[in-house]
């Protein structure tokens, strides 16, 4: 069900989210979507890391071990996951603020909407060149921040008005959660190494 949105999504965001609020989705597809979804950039990343290796701009790629690799892929999946459902929880957390209560399934599904763009990105990683993947990323924030802003009216049944600061609140809870899972990586990364 909820591929079908996703489809739509590119070139038709508003009614895709509008559809997507009528019919909300089952808790057993968001689980099954969202760790789909993780797998892309999870997957590429790992054949990025391991058999292509990094183009940092300076000296050889970058590679890492095939073990070592592997335990950033699973705590990668396990992040990406985790975030999407942290987010539609803060989704719902911050909507008492604003006199709604809507469900925290419809929440989450939120949170894997707009976050739809940002894991097709890690298509991207397959072609590991760093600062075409940061051009790709920041295009995908944007998208993602656009759907954001557009979804958060929709699903919550608030005014746009009180949809954007609604929806300020939630991009900056995101950067808040950005850091603390860059923190997280980093001190993974460097007890890997």
């Amino acid at each position: 069900m909820l591929l079908r949105h996703f489809s739509h999504m590119l070139y038709e965001p508003k009614h895709s989210l509008e559809a997507a609020d009528r019919t909300p989705a089952k808790p057993l597809d968001i689980i099954i979507h969202t760790a789909l979804l993780s797998l892309i950039p999870t997957i590429c990343g790992y054949i990025a890391i391991v058999h292509l290796g990094w183009d940092l701009g300076v000296g050889e790629p970058f590679t890492i071990a095939e073990y070592k690799a592997l335990y950033v892929a699973i705590a990668a999946f396990v992040g990406l996951n985790i975030g999407v459902y942290a987010m539609g929880f803060g989704i719902c957390w911050l909507a008492t603020t604003f006199d709604v209560k809507p469900n925290p399934i419809h929440c989450i599904e939120l949170a894997l909407f707009t976050s739809v763009p940002l894991f097709i990105t890690g298509f991207a990683a397959l072609y590991p060149v760093l600062y075409i993947n940061i051009l790709i990323g920041m295009a995908a924030v944007a998208a993602s921040v656009y759907l954001l802003y557009i979804g958060v009216p929709i699903f919550m049944h608030i005014p746009k008005e009180e949809g954007f600061v609604y929806s300020t609140w939630v991009v900056s809870l995101g950067l808040i959660m950005i850091i603390v899972f860059l923190g997280i990586s980093v001190f993974l990364f460097s007890f890997l190494s």
